[in-house]
């Protein structure tokens, strides 16, 4: 069985997940089964988002090959499954939908988003130009267990409640070049 392999951190422009969903670089180990190992599993989620060049997967695996995309300051939110709690289609329509009212009262330059885990997928709304300390606000808001946040030198996802960084990436390395 031949795998592919590819280090957390390492490439630009390539998402793991199309290459090596059965085995995965953590450190110095390679994991062949990674979905059952690590109970970390924020660190695999990624986000589909519409920039003015189209769309990008970012994640803590993977980086946009431009600059520019990460330059700009934003969050990532959603209103969908409060708390963890598994809400149904409908009211995490109402709930994203409600959220989004809140994003265009505030005046927020925003696009949508959908995060992915595995199989799973929620929609989200990426927006430009918040300070971290909003977008921890609105998660609150929305009762969300975390939020991603980029500082345009670094991804966090980050918990709403106590605003601990549970996971930090400074991603400048991949654009010394430019």
């Amino acid at each position: 069985m031949k795998f592919d392999v590819i280090g957390i951190g390492d490439y630009i422009g390539k998402c793991i997940y199309d290459e090596a969903e059965d085995a995965l670089m953590v450190g110095d180990e390679i994991v062949v089964d990674f979905k059952k190992k690590y109970k970390d599993y924020l660190k695999y989620t990624k986000f589909l988002i519409n920039n003015p060049w189209g769309r990008e997967w970012i994640s803590f695996q993977f980086i946009p090959n431009k600059k520019a995309i990460m330059q700009r300051p934003f969050a990532i939110i959603t209103a969908h499954n409060p708390k963890d709690l598994i809400l149904n289609d409908f009211l995490n329509f109402i709930r994203n939908t409600e959220l989004e009212g809140v994003i265009k009262t505030l005046k927020y330059e925003y696009m949508t988003s959908i995060g992915e885990l595995f199989d799973y997928n929620e929609e989200s709304f990426i927006i430009f130009d918040i300070s971290k300390q909003e977008a921890l606000r609105l998660g609150n808001m929305f009762d969300q267990d975390t939020i991603f946040y980029n500082s345009g030198k670094e991804i966090t996802i980050t918990k709403c409640e106590s605003k601990k960084d549970i996971l930090i990436y400074n991603y400048e390395k991949h654009f010394k070049d430019e």
